[in-house]
């Protein structure tokens, strides 16, 4: 079965309980139609580039799945009927290599530290001219 990356725009407005429903839905809708979830991502609420419907955040996550390849089609249509999801996108996985932990998931390098920069020392002053 191919693989599908699904992410969407949950409403910043939305409780946790409500976000975990919708998820819940998704999770379910997928498993109904004989798919599996290979990964589950939360990335959080992240600034939009630009307003929709009046939001400037949204709170993003990230689907990994296993589906026929009809799936989609009817997951795109359950996103565009569901007024709480506010963008979304599903692409095929071509390359296994993109299956692996998501950028925005992985760990970031530690900040480096700000060391004061010395002030700039005087040159010598030059010597007197000898007469």
């Amino acid at each position: 079965m191919p693989k599908y990356e699904s992410i969407f725009i949950g409403d910043p407005t939305l409780t946790d309980d409500e976000l975990e429903k919708l998820v819940k839905s998704y999770e379910s809708l997928v498993s109904d139609s004989k798919g599996k979830i290979l990964n589950l991502e939360r990335w959080g609420r992240r600034r939009l580039a630009y307003p929709i419907g009046g939001r400037e955040e949204g709170i993003y996550f990230l689907m990994l799945i296993e589906c026929d390849a009809s799936f989609p089609r009817e997951l795109e249509r359950r996103y565009r009927i569901n007024d709480r999801i506010l963008r979304h996108l599903t692409v095929r996985v071509e390359n296994e290599a993109q299956l692996g932990p998501s950028p925005i998931m992985k760990a970031r390098p530690p900040e480096r530290e700000e060391t004061p920069v010395p002030a700039p020392t005087q040159p010598p002053a030059p010597p007197a001219p000898s007469a």
